[in-house]
């Protein structure tokens, strides 16, 4: 990248009595700041549900209860997915009680943003999920959650460009979203939600401040009220539209999307250090000033290592305090100072070996350093501060203790493997992520470890990943989720885990396929799927047997089950049976082709035993309420996309759509048909068996196998239920 058209860097450090006006006027902006944190330390654990800023608190603990976790824990739930997991979970309330927000990279970097239920019925269910096309970049970034919003932005490192994002928090619907253009510009830092402002970093277009409850729509400003009841109107003409489009042509009405809803965008307050400082770590606002981190890039000679103050108000610069390593790690508020990390690396596991870092301490009233010592690795998460004790990681494989006041060691604690990941505080504890996906858990008062748990080798989970995000502490369970963009399992299956003192529920098994040679079986692992989506007013009959869940699954609303792997996987298993795929059908075209196979869910019967039963008998005739008869079954295999038009790339299209198996030919982006015709979908309206099914998000596995002739002759003439 040119830096010809920079504006010159400023050198030194400005005073900090010329630039806040005085004395007097730096004496009533402490006792603001003051006056900010008492109400904060004030406040009740556990009173509120929202989480303000990265990592919960300008302390960085990520808890808002400071409840430990377990000292025995159990994995209670997994979200397997084929997304990495970069940015820390947030938790939230909902509409089913308490939920965790996720932001995921999916194939081809896709963004994903999840909102997943904590509910006691089905922990790790996916309530809502936010995509392209309204979400439009990658992201790396942890939401802030504030008076039932959620805020967040897109964009990383590679990208240009970028979107601040805010939703409702029940039900995902967007209110609002500020375009951010330009080279070097992304949102990978967590908002700061304070004084019904939002402040963020935004790369090299430095620091933005809008409003969080006044917008602009149409060239006019709008509260936050009139905002919500204009959007919701427009949201009930979209469906009832939608409805009649179904009534028309039910195979090409198109369910609406936040793209077809008003584009109303936050009022901007101020914009601070644009083209001049490079801004990706998350600010931190304390009381009336803004705390922010910025880097210089040696590759593109942008930006600017310092750790800047700006006021709240109106982002004037208040000082500006000189590092020596860029501050990836990003602020951290302890009394009357400010920690802040540095690397000499980003999350580059290839650097590891040459990372340096530096942990400095400065003055919130005048920004000089107070006391700075080096660390032997990079430090790449914020500091966690507790009472007068820092505790922080780094990726020389230890969790450190330093008085924050005066940067005196107290203990540090040897994992054995690098971190990326920062700390996470509760009840006297320090809980940690390494990049081999172990948990620690360590004690605050002299590090000695309590324990320790690998996610990738343990029962219930066995995806081995690294952890590139900080876990949180909530309720008493702790959240951590992994990531494979790089490593020993690079492009594996990541997760989203939840420790706590319950039993594992019933989360199924990891999202990867089992290929069983000996049996010539392909096993898929899915959840049953929900039959109405929060989105559509009715129930549709089904169409598919398998897809992704909604929104990605473009046949989500008219399926059985749901899964997390790629078609494309199982495809190759099926061809290292020696299968050849043949070709799909789509619309009134000819049949679909390729190899029999047969298809089968295995469940759990109400007694506990294993059963294993046609898919033909987990789907019933709305009219007559009797099973499918037994159907054929091809090995088809998907049809090719070229994604962008711009590039001669061609993908695998099941991939992209999510449909695994097909019943009648309403897409050739999938795997397996059967060979009903539109004709027959016409004539069938089809509804899952509710005798046969357990309830919704219940795992089940389908076992896909090729077969003979002689097979469906004998099928044909009986349909058996199996007991294993």
């Amino acid at each position: 990248m040119s830096s010809a058209n920079l504006p010159a860097r400023r050198d030194g450090t400005i005073k900090a009595a010329r630039l806040a006006g005085g004395a007097a006027r730096r004496l009533l902006s402490l006792r603001a700041c003051a006056a900010f944190l008492a109400v904060l330390a004030a406040c009740p654990p556990g009173r509120s549900a929202d989480w303000p800023t990265h990592r919960a608190n300008p302390q960085r603990t990520g808890s808002l209860d400071d409840k430990p976790a377990p000292a025995a824990p159990k994995v209670r739930w997994a979200y397997r997915s084929q997304e990495h997991f970069i940015a820390s979970p947030v938790v939230g309330a909902g509409q089913r009680g308490k939920v965790l927000y996720v932001s995921g990279l999916g194939p081809f970097n896709t963004p994903l943003f999840h909102c997943l239920s904590l509910g006691p019925g089905a922990p790790g269910e996916v309530l809502w999920t936010k995509t392209t096309p309204y979400v439009k970049r990658p992201m790396v970034c942890a939401p802030a959650v504030v008076d039932g919003l959620v805020v967040f932005g897109d964009g990383m490192h590679q990208t240009d460009g970028a979107a601040l994002y805010c939703l409702r928090a029940d039900n995902g619907r967007a209110v609002w979203q500020y375009p951010v253009p330009g080279k070097l510009v992304h949102l990978e830092g967590s908002p700061t939600v304070a004084h019904d402002r939002v402040f963020i970093g935004a790369g090299d277009a430095g620091v933005l401040c809008v409003a969080l409850k006044r917008a602009v729509l149409d060239g006019r400003e709008i509260d936050f009220a009139a905002l919500d009841a204009h959007l919701a109107k427009r949201w009930a003409q979209l469906l009832a539209k939608y409805e009649q489009d179904k009534q028309k042509d039910p195979e090409f009405a198109i369910p609406p999307s936040d793209e077809a809803l008003p584009k109303a965008a936050p009022k901007l307050i101020w914009q601070q250090g644009k083209k001049a400082w490079h801004v990706d770590a998350p600010v931190l606002v304390a009381g009336d000033r803004v705390l922010v981190a910025s880097s210089y890039l040696d590759h593109e000679k942008v930006g600017k290592r310092s750790l800047l103050c700006l006021r709240a108000g109106d982002g004037k610069l208040l000082w500006d305090a000189p590092l020596k390593i860029n501050p990836w790690a990003g602020p951290t508020l302890a009394g009357g100072l400010v920690l802040v990390g540095s690397s000499s690396i980003r999350f580059d596991c290839k650097g590891i070996p040459q990372a340096k870092g530096e942990v400095v301490a400065v003055d919130l009233a005048t920004g000089q350093a107070r006391w700075r010592r080096d660390v032997p690795g990079g430090v790449l998460s914020p500091a966690a501060v507790r009472n007068d004790t820092a505790f922080f990681t780094a990726t020389d494989g230890r969790i450190r203790a330093w008085q924050a006041s005066t940067g005196q060691p107290k203990w540090a604690y040897q994992a054995g493997a690098a971190f990326f990941a920062g700390c996470a505080l509760a009840g006297g504890m320090v809980y940690a992520a390494d990049l081999r996906g172990v948990v620690h858990a360590v004690r605050q008062a002299d590090g000695t470890k309590a324990w320790s748990l690998n996610l990738g080798t343990h029962a219930a989970v066995q995806l081995p990943g690294m952890a590139f995000s900080s876990p949180i502490v909530h309720d008493g369970e702790l959240y951590v989720a992994t990531c494979n963009l790089a490593g020993p399992h690079a492009e594996q299956p990541c997760a989203v885990v939840c420790l706590s003192e319950k039993a594992a529920s019933l989360s199924g098994a990891a999202a990867q396929i089992t290929v069983d040679k000996s049996a010539r079986s392909v096993i898929v692992p899915c959840r049953i799927a929900p039959r109405k989506l929060p989105t559509l007013k009715e129930i549709y009959p089904l169409e598919v047997v398998a897809t992704y869940p909604a929104p990605r699954g473009q046949k989500a609303h008219e399926t059985v089950v749901i899964f997390e792997v790629k078609p494309s996987e199982v495809h190759k298993a099926m061809e290292s049976f020696g299968l050849k795929p043949g070709t799909p059908a789509r619309g009134e075209g000819p049949p679909p082709t390729g190899p029999l196979v047969t298809i089968s869910m295995e469940l759990l019967s109400v007694t506990g035993k294993r059963l294993v039963i046609p898919i033909e008998n987990v789907m019933v005739d709305r009219r007559t309420g009797r099973p499918l008869p037994p159907l054929q079954w091809h090995f088809t295999g998907s049809a090719m996309r070229q994604p962008d038009p711009d590039k001669d790339e061609r993908v695998y299209g099941a991939d992209l759509s999510g449909t695994l198996i097909s019943l009648f030919p309403v897409t050739d982006e999938t795997i397996f048909q059967a060979n009903l015709s539109m004709r027959d979908g016409n004539l069938l309206k089809l509804e899952v068996n509710k005798n046969v099914l357990p309830e919704e998000g219940t795992p089940v596995r389908l076992i896909i196998k090729p077969k003979s002739r002689r097979w469906w002759e004998i099928r044909t003439q009986r349909t058996p239920v199996r007991h294993e």
